[in-house]
């Protein structure tokens, strides 16, 4: 066995989990630099198998890693220990045992599993690791404490380690309890004497006492014989009192009886007159709802007719006015025509009126910009000197002219290409009206077909709402009638849950909420769910089954084993399960002569064949008989249960058991009840299912018509809306039209003007460039004199041309606004209202229109005499209600009268009853009394019983009185004298007996710890031997050519107790417990090489250290561990020594015999020589890692350590 790997995480310095190479099953060895984890890493070993059995908070905190981020709240170290030769008594190869702390808790586990840890110490002793020894651990303190050990406590060390230490605390124990014992025994002896002088004075009380118990004993058999007489009689008249009382009960169980079938009646009744009750009120405010709707559908059918009559009245008037309309349009249309032809003439005048008008302005525009060039001509010569001056600024004005020619021309282009385009768009736009037109005049046809839909649709819609309105008032019956049904359902529940007891009402619905929370099947229900039977046997069946009736019944008994288990979990009562599976009930037969007045009760339960096994377990022993002497003799011919009608029951052993039943608290009726109005209630449900699918089917028809309606209509509404726009449109595009044509009139006036204009300035142009090389004459030529006066004169005619000319285009204009105003904004506006009008007339006079009218005021009018109906039968189903009532009341008061004179009845026949049970009770109260007072005289003489059985009552109290008489002379007697003089015999005898006893168990409690002192001194001296040997041994091998001895020193029996001295060697301590001390101390006596020999006081501080050593290798060559853990064992060692150490270190981990393992920390090369397996300690940011690295690489790092070491010393 040896430690194959480590596992380590949150402890100490080791943060993260750290899982170590595994180790070698000789010499490992762990080297580090100082506060890098190597005594975390021992001390997570020892956390595990040795130390720290008992951690407070405070210790467990400490033990968890500190360090930068998160806390850590838990650490854990597993060691997985190599058990291939099952020194554990583990059977496995591989164990492993881990150690979790938290701060709140410390818990170990192995392999998984939970284990306290007095069963880890018990399995690490199993396996050699002893609490007495536990050097197999040897921290770095532990080597220097041996080195000043005192030969005493070296003594103690022996005795630890042989196991004395355990006997002397048990020896402590043996002789405080002999000291107890001693205390004991006097007071014992104390007690004996003082039972010898009482026993004394008793002796002489008994002789008097002898006398007055004979005395005694008559009185007390008089005392027996007249309670016994005075028992007798109250026997006889409790038998008189009982016979009396079972007549009575008889009696008051007939009136019980008939009073409760007249409850039953009443109760019956009770519920037909709610039912009726609550059908008049309903039936009242259906009749108040149905003459509410009568009158509705008179108010309807009236408004109705008065509609239809003012529709055919104003289709008259619209007739009338129509025709009016018409003429009027006629009139008007001819008006337009004639204003029309007049605004055209107009127009055609005022067109020729701008043709000549533009000539003329054109030709006085000639003529004066000709007259305006001989002006200029002839001023030039005031402007200009010389020619070239004046034909320089001739050129410069020619070109600006010209510049000015081509913008009109230009601008002549542009308005030329928008007249064009406006031309074009008036074509365009003409077509355009044209066709909005025609659109106009389908849209209108197509709105008249939807309108026509539209009704159509409407009359469907109220055929299906009179279906509705029919089914609904079905529904509604439906919905009262599942009420009333759902309220009998409660009721039925209600009085079931009332008749059977608490807890088992609460089992059952603790059963079925489990099933239903936990997903259980094969639940079949409670056996009274599971039968049924006609109603006269429900008594019968009742009494068979008891409370079996609310076992559950289950498919298999998993099913129950798992219910039973949730219930045991929730704690919700207690259930019994008939698990089908396991029922194997047996089947019994009976002879055919009695069928003819019994027969097994069985044939008359109805049950699904499947549950044929539960129902022959509970009534498959059970006959139901004709009366109680048919069941008597069946009874004892079958040995079988047998059963009355009425419910009287004969058992098979013979016992009957009858009497009255209170059938209003049958379970079996109130199940049979809530089953029928649960299926009253299911059925009706089914019906209203099919009522409100019907129902639903037309309403999904009248919504299907609706949504169609609404289509329509909202397709109407936009194709009015469409209507509207289009006339808009078209409205808005004759406008459009008629701006277009001024727009072109306009602009094709400005491009006649622009042309004009261009003309007179190519004139100018040419003009000056005529003039241009002439000679700059002051006055004008004879010709062109003649030419300016002609000029004159023509521009004058001109200008009376042009001035009359506009004085009649301005009439022309004048007149043709004047027309262009009377057709648009006042007569084609009174066109397109007097067309407006006439359609309206259209609309008032439609037959289609008056034909839903008509049909309209006919549906009101079928509708009105539907609700004069629907109300005239329900007047008629109110009066035949209230009949019924008035019966029912009657009847219900004569049974209240009937019922209340029974009542009255049993409430006497209940006192009698009480009185009887009174003096029954007194009676038996009376006879407790005497038979306690019976009891109370203990053991009688054996002549008590039959002595005075023939004394009279008086002749018995005459013998008492002289009897207590008789005892009254020994008023003084101590009537305990007797039996205190045994008592305290007995106790003194007891004493006696005790102390005896205790005397024999000293005696052997002194033996025994005299063997025991001379085998604790064997095993010291055993113990020493084998130390002392090994010590001898390994001290030779440690240091070639010494020696080392242990020398054992015994106490003298005179040598006086000495305290401890200064040095150590010679002390010895006082035993705690006062026993004397064979030995007082072990001395070590040493010697290296051929020296002389030493104490250790004497040695070096290597020498001490190695003689530790020897010491401690010495006590694990005698108890040897499967591995060892050494901590810088070889701190204070020699270097010579280091060697001589790694080498027995090697030699016992190769060893055939014996192997172990050995885990140290070492600073020095010798012992990493022997090593066969390295690993490193590192250290950063406060968290330790332990990686496994070649023996070279600790080599170099050991050698860098000490040559760090040597330059911090120097």
């Amino acid at each position: 066995m040896h430690i194959k790997q480590v596992v380590i995480e949150g402890f100490k310095s080791y943060k993260d989990q750290i899982a170590v190479e595994p180790f070698s099953h000789k010499i490992n060895a762990v080297v580090g630099a100082n506060g890098s984890g190597k005594s975390n890493f021992f001390s997570a070993i020892r956390f595990v198998i040795s130390d720290m059995s008992a951690l407070g908070p405070e210790e467990r905190q400490q033990l968890l890693h500190e360090g930068a981020g998160h806390a850590v709240l838990s650490a854990y170290v597993e060691i997985i220990f190599n058990n291939s030769d099952n020194r554990l008594p583990v059977d496995k190869e591989e164990v492993r045992l881990r150690r979790t702390i938290t701060v709140k808790k410390d818990e170990y586990s192995l392999d998984r599993k939970h284990i306290t840890k007095t069963e880890v110490l018990n399995l690490l002793e199993s396996a050699g690791f002893s609490r007495a020894n536990p050097y197999y651990v040897v921290q770095q303190g532990k080597i220097m404490a041996m080195t000043t050990m005192k030969d005493h406590e070296r003594l103690d060390l022996l005795k630890e380690i042989g196991g004395t230490k355990v006997y002397e605390e048990r020896r402590k124990e043996s002789l405080k309890l002999m000291q107890d014992t001693e205390t004991r025994r006097q007071r014992i002896n104390e007690v004996v004497r003082q039972l010898e002088t009482k026993l004394k004075e008793l002796d002489e009380e008994r002789a008097e006492l002898a006398q007055y118990q004979q005395i005694d004993k008559q009185r007390r058999s008089l005392e027996y014989a007249i309670y016994d007489k005075e028992i007798s009689d109250i026997r006889a008249k409790l038998e008189q009192i009982e016979g009396q009382r079972q007549k009575e009960n008889e009696l008051r169980s007939n009136h019980a009886r008939k009073q409760s079938e007249e409850h039953s009646r009443l109760k019956r009744i009770a519920k037909d007159l709610r039912a009726l009750t609550d059908k008049q009120a309903d039936v009242a405010a259906r009749l108040r709802d149905a003459q509410a709707a009568h009158q509705v559908a008179i108010k309807k059918h009236a408004q109705a007719e008065l509609d239809l009559q003012e529709l055919l009245d104003s289709a008259a008037k619209s007739e009338d006015a129509k025709a009016h309309f018409i003429k009027q349009l006629d009139e008007l249309l001819a008006s337009i025509s004639a204003k029309q032809r007049e605004f055209n003439q107009v127009k055609a005048d005022l067109d020729v009126c701008q043709t000549e008008s533009g000539r003329v302005a054109q030709a006085l525009s000639t003529a004066d910009r000709k007259l305006q060039a001989l002006f200029t001509k002839q001023g030039r010569t005031s402007h200009f000197r010389t020619e070239q001056e004046r034909d320089d600024w001739l050129i410069k004005e020619i070109a600006q002219l010209e510049k000015t020619v081509a913008r009109k021309q230009q601008s002549l282009a542009t308005l030329s290409a928008e007249t064009q385009q406006l031309n074009s768009e008036l074509m365009e736009l003409s077509q355009g009206v044209g066709d909005k037109d025609s659109l106009i005049r389908t849209k209108e046809e197509e709105l008249s077909k939807e309108d026509r839909r539209v009704r159509e649709l409407l009359q469907q819609r109220d055929l299906l709402n009179d279906q509705r309105k029919r089914i609904c008032r079905g529904l509604d019956e439906r919905d009262r009638s599942i009420k009333e049904l759902q309220d009998q359902a409660q009721s039925a529940t209600r009085h079931f849950e009332h008749s059977v007891a608490r807890d088992i009402n609460k089992s059952l619905q603790n059963v079925q909420r489990a099933m239903r929370n936990h997903k259980i099947s094969g639940v079949h229900g409670p056996l009274i769910e599971l039968l049924s039977c006609e109603k006269h046997f429900h008594t019968a069946v009742e009494v068979t089954a008891g409370n079996s009736l609310f076992n559950v019944v289950v498919e298999t008994d998993d099913v129950a084993t798992q219910l039973s288990g949730i219930m045991n979990r929730e704690k919700s009562g207690r259930a019994t399960f008939m698990p089908l599976n396991r029922l194997n009930p047996d089947r019994v037969t009976m002879p055919e002569d009695l069928r003819a007045n019994a027969r097994p009760i069985m044939e008359h339960i109805n049950f699904d064949p499947k549950y044929t096994k539960a129902m022959q377990q509970v009534f498959g022993k059970t006959l139901l008989c004709k009366d109680l002497d048919v069941a008597n003799t069946a009874a004892h011919r079958t040995h079988l249960n047998c059963v009355t009608m009425g419910g009287d029951e004969v058992s098979k052993k013979g016992s009957f058991t009858g009497g009255f039943r209170d059938l209003s608290r049958s379970k079996m009726d109130a199940m049979h009840e809530m089953k029928s109005s649960g299926q009253k209630l299911q059925e009706a449900a089914v019906a209203q299912q099919s009522q409100q699918g019907e129902f639903d089917a037309i309403d999904q028809q009248i919504a299907t018509l609706m949504g169609e309606i609404q289509k329509l209509d909202a397709t109407r509404n936009h194709h009015r809306q469409q209507l509207e726009g289009m006339r808009a449109e078209l409205a808005a595009a004759q406008k459009r039209q008629a701006d277009l044509r001024s727009t072109v009139e306009a602009k094709e006036g400005r491009e006649a003007d622009i042309r004009a204009n261009v003309m007179g300035l190519q004139d100018t142009i040419n003009n000056q460039r005529s003039e241009i090389g002439t000679p700059l004459d002051s006055q004008l030529t004879s010709v062109e004199k003649e030419q300016l006066k002609q000029l004159q004169e023509t521009i004058r005619q001109f200008q009376d041309e042009d001035k009359a000319g506009r004085q009649t285009r301005l009439q022309a204009e004048t007149k043709q606004a004047s027309l262009q105003e009377l057709l648009s904004c006042n007569l084609l506006k009174r066109k397109a209202e007097l067309e407006a009008q006439i359609e309206t007339a259209n609309q008032a006079t439609d037959g289609a229109r008056q034909q839903a009218h008509q049909e309209e005021a006919a549906k009101a009018k079928a509708g009105e005499q539907s609700m004069s109906n629907d109300a005239q039968g329900l007047e008629k189903e109110a009066e035949d209600i209230n009949g019924k009532l008035r019966k029912l009341q009657a009847e219900h008061e004569k049974l209240s009268e009937r019922e209340q004179a029974d009542t009255q009845l049993i409430q006497d026949e209940q006192r009698t009853l009480e009185q009887m049970m009174a003096k029954r009770s007194g009676l038996e109260q009376k006879k407790g009394d005497l038979e306690k007072k019976i009891r109370e005289m203990g053991t009688l003489p054996a002549d008590a019983f039959e002595k005075y059985r023939d004394h009279s009552p008086k002749e018995l109290h005459k013998l008492l009185q002289k009897c207590q008489s008789q005892l009254s002379k020994y008023g003084n007697v101590n009537q305990k004298a007797l039996d205190q003089y045994v008592n305290f015999t007995e106790q003194r005898e007891e004493l006696k007996r005790r102390q005896t006893e205790n005397t024999r168990g000293e005696v052997k409690i002194k033996q025994l710890i005299e063997v025991l002192d001379m085998r604790k001194d064997e095993a010291i001296e055993r113990t020493f031997k084998g130390v002392a040997k090994s010590f001898r041994e390994i001290f030779g091998e440690l240091a070639p050519g010494g020696r080392g001895e242990l020398v054992m020193q015994k106490r003298l029996r005179s040598q006086p107790e000495q305290a401890d001295d200064m040095d150590g060697d010679d002390a010895e301590a006082q035993p705690a417990d006062g026993m004397s001390e064979r030995y007082s101390g072990v001395k070590v006596k040493v010697s290296f090489g051929a020296g002389d020999i030493m104490s250790m006081k004497q040695l070096s501080g290597g020498q001490k250290t190695l003689v530790a050593l020897a010491l401690i290798f010495a006590i694990q060559r005698c108890d040897p561990a499967p591995f060892y853990l050494f901590d810088e064992i070889d701190a204070a060692l020699d270097p010579q020594y280091r060697t001589t150490v790694g080498k027995m270190l090697a030699r016992q981990a190769n060893d055939a015999q014996n192997p172990a393992q050995f885990i140290i920390t070492t600073f020095h090369p010798q012992l990493l020589h022997e090593t066969d397996k390295v690993y490193g300690t590192s250290h950063y940011n406060r968290i330790s890692r332990v990686d496994c690295v070649t023996k070279q690489d600790a080599l170099e790092f050991i050698q860098s350590e000490e040559d760090r070491q040597k330059q911090g010393a120097q």
